[in-house]
């Protein structure tokens, strides 16, 4: 009794230092890893242990992020540069592609091989040496007939689909970022406009105000002209509004949240596009939406191809042992299985894989009749809106700084009232706006174009 007690003595002492000191050991971490080290200072330990403990690349992500953010002021062949390099939208549709590239791993997959086991037991009878037989069998099924050649085949011209099918997607988005990059800079412009005219007006403010103090004009013509500046400076927080929705739908189209675009080009057309002709010769070799036809077309021949390459048999080869238990011996076994395509020939197949071959024939005939019709209503639009502005910049646009300073001229001199004046100004300005939504309705007929003629792909 006296040595169990002196026993328990000591390992409380013994196991009272080992509690201390794993209580006084930190958690497992960056400060422990710096206590360990026999060459760090009480500071640097001081300092890793309150560090805080949200993740290590927390603030590297957010430099990136500050590093790739996307300019302030865009042109259009940037805009359409984000669309397909960041925006997630272009990033998901090429994901899709990836989906498809899978079945390049399943065509070039063999069979699996089949093992059976069967024993043999001796029921009733004379026992002829061996009463229990065990065997033991493998079977591989072996595609000779060039089925898995097919099948690769058929998953390359998948890929193939879908890779047009996202340049079409990726087409069809890039014309509605042109849509929305031409909206923008036309508001825009339009602020520009509206703002130079609140600046003319103030200043024709105060020569009324100065003709009203000394006489030479009514308090009427006073109230007249500041009711007008109000009212232009009402069409100016509105203009303000219509750029930042427009500016929204932008960043909106390429996916990033937060960012203010302000557009940075001309609302002129600058290219110079060939005649109809030249343009349908074109849009049936580039035009996506063709091209991407056409691939449903090989994928549907593809398919074709492999359900009658799958009516030919796939033999098999069979090896094996067969045990004997009373005169322990071994019997090998080799066989050759076949089957026979008496009934099911794949037929089902067959015919599902020519209609779809047959519908994508009339969808690519469909596709080509809608594309032309397309391309000749964009060339035929975006003529008449050129010969539209052409004769509004021709007798409008250029005798509006006439019309401008022979209004400000007249009521100087007294020959004109502020009515006059005024009109003249409205007028000025609403030609001006005219001017910009004409040129706006061009930019927007040549991106139809462009589109229509497939001229506008993404890289």
């Amino acid at each position: 009794m006296r040595h169990f007690t002196a026993w328990c003595v000591l390992c409380l002492l013994m196991g009272g230092p080992a509690r201390a000191v794993q209580a006084d050991t930190p958690p497992p971490g960056r400060f422990a890893l710096a206590q360990n080290r026999s060459d760090t200072p009480p500071a640097r330990l001081l300092l890793a242990q309150t560090r805080s403990d949200a993740p290590r690349d927390s603030l590297t992500q957010e430099q990136k992020r500050t590093e790739v953010a996307p300019p302030e002021h865009v042109t259009l062949e940037q805009a359409l540069s984000l669309l397909v390099e960041r925006s997630p939208w272009a990033v998901a549709e090429r994901s899709r592609i990836d989906v498809a590239a899978a079945d390049r791993v399943e065509a070039s997959i063999l069979p699996n091989p089949s093992f059976s086991y069967g024993t043999q037991l001796l029921a009733a009878g004379v026992n002829t040496g061996s009463s229990v037989v065990h065997e033991l069998s493998l079977e591989q099924p072996l595609m000779i007939f060039g089925q898995r050649g097919v099948r690769r085949e058929l998953a390359e011209r998948n890929v193939s689909a879908e890779q047009a099918r996202v340049k079409a997607a990726l087409a069809e988005r890039a014309l509605a970022v042109r849509e929305a990059f031409a909206a923008l800079l036309a508001n825009q412009e339009e602020l520009r406009v509206l703002e130079e005219t609140a600046v003319d007006l103030g200043r024709v403010e105060k020569v009324v105000k100065g003709r009203a103090a000394a006489g030479d004009s009514s308090r009427y013509d006073v109230e007249r002209i500041e009711v007008e500046s109000r009212a232009l400076e009402v069409e100016v927080l509105n203009a303000r509004v219509n750029v930042a929705d427009a500016s929204g739908r932008l960043a909106a189209l390429l996916g990033m949240e937060g960012w203010h675009p302000k557009a940075q080009g001309s609302l002129r057309t600058t290219e110079s596009l060939p005649d109809l002709p030249l343009l349908w010769e074109s849009a049936q070799q580039r035009r996506p939406s063709l091209v991407a036809a056409r691939a449903r077309q090989a994928v549907a021949r593809g398919g074709l191809d492999v359900a009658r390459r799958e009516r030919l048999p796939v033999p098999s080869v069979a090896a094996g042992v067969m045990f004997t238990r009373n005169e322990q011996s071994t019997i090998a076994l080799v066989g050759v299985g076949l089957p026979l395509p008496l009934f099911d020939r794949n037929q089902g197949a067959v015919a599902r894989a020519s209609a779809e071959m047959q519908a994508e024939a009339r969808a690519l005939e469909a596709e080509l009749a809608e594309a032309r019709a397309e391309l000749s209503r964009a060339h035929a639009v975006l003529e008449g809106r050129k010969g539209a502005l052409e004769r509004l910049e021709h007798d409008v646009v250029e005798r509006l700084p006439t019309v401008r300073r022979m209004a400000e001229d007249a009521y100087r001199e007294g020959r004109g009232g502020i009515l006059e004046l005024l009109d003249a100004f409205r007028s000025l300005k609403d030609m001006r706006v005219l001017h910009l939504k004409q040129q706006e309705t061009v930019k927007l007929a040549e991106a139809s174009v462009l589109f229509a003629a497939g001229l506008d792909t993404a890289p």
